[in-house]
């Protein structure tokens, strides 16, 4: 691998090639130079004093292996090479398969002894991806799979196999999209792309498959596919470009790039919420928890911790709508001691998605179980959102109905059916809400209802609608025809959470229970006790006298019913439709967040403190979920600040450093 010889002049056809060893040039073999003093920046063979000449070919003939020697002899060396690759095997295609691997093979290890010298490790490794380059070129590249991600330096494999592919027309395959992306020095990753490249490889296959399943295209346009290098030898003027004979170069082909990008920009958020749990505690990989924050297409429902834990709901649930399950029982899938509401909704989730749900949900305004039972039923879609206004109101009125049917401990079957018909058909709710509607029902009777916690779903109902919500709960402490004296301090205790007088209670029992008894059983005045007397004789057998009803009792009952629809519908929104909310405002993106969680860190108020209701409205007004946003922009804070934005848990401590830098 060298030049041997006088007269050869260097590429640039001025002066002597640089490389060349002139046998009619002095060498002092006595006095070798090991140290390369008199070398210069650009040393040729030529003009090198006889001293460096006896180092150089000394380094040389023991084989070019000690690294102790200047390394400007070890660049001398490298002069030859870029000559023989860029000038004479150009024009010798034979000789060009034959030895590039050999010249590769040799500045590879001549790398390994002199890549501390910054510049030789420059243009050596430029000099390797121009070698591999022309390897490649000799070869069909995108038959095989792409060359490793590296944004700084792209492989030539992977612009070669490109043009391949546009060349043949062939849709490019779902693993060459991916590394083209993340290779392309205009594209940055997201965080989630980077800390879980696994899950995020198999999410993008996954839709790259369903978005593009006739293949992404690319055009075979543009120019002539060409690498270029800057030769370290000073034989070389300027840079010299090898091209690829019949190759167009897609590698900066925008809109094939957008789609890609859009689509990895896409999968990236979908895994921000696992991604932020691996950032805590990369060992959770594998749980219960870290499978209910992946997305739907990458969960295994029959396979590891998952499947066990759907099999055992399954089983828990049987045949059965709906099924009662002791608490302690789910609660030990979440592996914790003391499971929280981020467990309690992991939990959930896993099971929604395998058309279980359960109850309480804290999703859906639910407490965390503590002890007790919980209540698992079939439904079709648990949606992420917030729950709806209506099924809020419905949630609330079951809470106060229950509480007025088990305050004197015991629930009638009159009263259960009064709460669920009325909710049923009076409120706009859809089949699942319905579904849990009844199985929430069915908790809220098994457990103990507790009134506090209500003020703030309370405050949305304005004075009129409490006078009606209290005549419809003491229509339900009648409903069994029998007013125990627990239900009626129940009722005064709810009147007061109305901000009703308790007084008013009394005039809402007496409209419910003179309604109520023609047509139950007769009320119990005093229990009944035998006394002494003479038994009347039997009446004779007579005709069992006709039926008849009461005219004004039946349009009593059918007024009663109107105005309780009437009500409902008043208080929880059987309201005409309104109008289309108009769409979010643009908003400039704040430390990488979207759309919803920027227009969210913005409506921070001004104050430090923030209570955790208001922090919950205020995410639900810009439809994201309140514990998710918090990671999100703490998440986003730690990046941009290394600090959070928000702490504590109620009320929450505003960050207002953090606030400001990340705006």
């Amino acid at each position: 691998m060298l030049y041997v010889g006088t007269g050869l002049t260097a590429a640039s056809g001025r002066g002597v090639e640089p490389a060349l060893i002139d046998p009619r040039q002095p060498v002092d073999w006595g006095s070798p130079d090991w140290t390369g003093k008199d070398l210069g920046y650009w040393p040729s063979y030529t003009e090198i004093s006889p001293q460096g000449r006896a180092a150089y070919l000394r380094w040389l003939g023991a084989g070019r292996r000690h690294r102790d020697v200047s390394v400007g002899y070890a660049f001398l060396f490298l002069y030859g090479l870029e000559r023989r690759v860029l000038v004479d095997l150009q024009r010798d295609g034979e000789a060009r398969a034959a030895e590039l691997p050999v010249i590769r093979a040799e500045v590879e290890r001549l790398l390994g002894l002199f890549g501390s010298d910054g510049s030789f490790h420059s243009y050596a490794t430029e000099f390797c991806a121009l070698l591999e380059a022309g390897a490649a070129a000799d070869i069909e590249v995108s038959a095989g799979p792409p060359p490793e991600v590296d944004r700084t330096r792209p492989s030539p494999r992977l612009r070669i196999g490109l043009g391949e592919i546009a060349r043949a027309g062939r849709p490019i395959p779902t693993e060459w999209a991916l590394h083209w992306v993340l290779s392309h020095p205009g594209y940055s990753p997201r965080t989630a792309a980077e800390r879980c490249p696994e899950e995020f490889a198999a999410l993008f296959a996954l839709r790259h498959e369903d978005r593009h399943l006739g293949g992404l295209q690319l055009r075979p346009t543009g120019p002539q596919l060409a690498f270029s290098y800057r030769p370290a030898s000073g034989g070389f003027r300027g840079t010299a470009e090898m091209a690829v004979p019949g190759l167009p170069d897609v590698f900066d082909q925008a809109l094939p790039l957008r789609r890609l990008a859009s689509l990895a920009d896409e999968c990236a958020e979908s895994l921000d919420s696992f991604s932020r749990l691996m950032g805590r505690d990369p060992r959770q990989r594998g749980s219960l928890a870290a499978a209910a924050l992946l997305p739907d297409e990458l969960v295994d429902l029959g396979a590891g911790d998952v499947g066990a834990f759907v099999e055992w709901a399954r089983s828990r649930l049987g045949g059965f709508a709906m099924s009662a399950v002791p608490a302690a029982d789910l609660l030990a899938w979440s592996g914790v001691e003391q499971p929280g509401k981020k467990d309690v909704v992991a939990l959930a989730r896993v099971l929604g998605r395998a058309g279980i749900g359960v109850e309480p949900d804290p999703r859906f305004g639910g407490p965390v179980p503590k002890g007790g039972s919980v209540v698992f039923f079939h439904v079709e879609d648990v949606s992420e959102g917030a729950p709806s206004r209506a099924y809020r109101a419905a949630a609330l009125l079951l809470h106060l109905g229950a509480a007025v049917s088990l305050a004197d401990g015991v629930v009638a079957v009159e009263e259960k059916q009064l709460l669920l018909g009325h909710l049923e058909e009076a409120l706009q709710l859809t089949s699942d809400e319905r579904v849990r509607l009844r199985a929430h029902l069915r908790w809220l009777l098994s457990t103990e209802v507790k009134l506090t916690g209500l003020s703030r779903r309370i405050e949305d109902v304005d004075r009129s609608q409490r006078e009606h919500l209290a005549g419809f709960l003491s229509a339900v402490a009648a409903a069994d025809g029998h007013v125990d004296p627990a239900e009626v301090k129940t009722l005064r205790r709810i009147a007061k959470l109305l901000g009703l007088a308790p007084e008013t209670v009394d005039g809402h029992l007496r409209a419910a229970t003179e309604t109520a008894e023609p047509a139950s059983a007769p009320v119990i005045v005093r229990p009944g006790r035998p006394e002494p007397g003479h038994v009347l004789p039997r009446p004779p057998d007579a005709p069992a006298p006709a039926i008849r009803l009461d005219e004004s009792l039946l349009a009593a009952r059918i007024a009663e019913a109107a105005e309780v629809s009437a009500l409902l519908g008043s208080v929880f929104g059987d309201e005409p439709p309104a109008a289309p909310p108009p769409p979010p405002p643009e908003v400039r993106p704040v430390a990488g967040l979207d759309g919803p969680h920027s227009r969210l860190i913005r409506a921070l108020p001004e104050r430090p403190l923030m209570a955790r209701a208001v922090w919950e409205d205020l995410a639900a007004a810009h439809r994201v979920m309140p514990d998710g946003a918090i990671d999100r922009l703490n998440e986003a804070a730690y990046e941009a600040t290394g600090e959070p934005v928000l702490e504590g848990e109620d009320p929450l401590e505003i960050n207002r450093d953090a606030l400001e830098a990340m705006l």
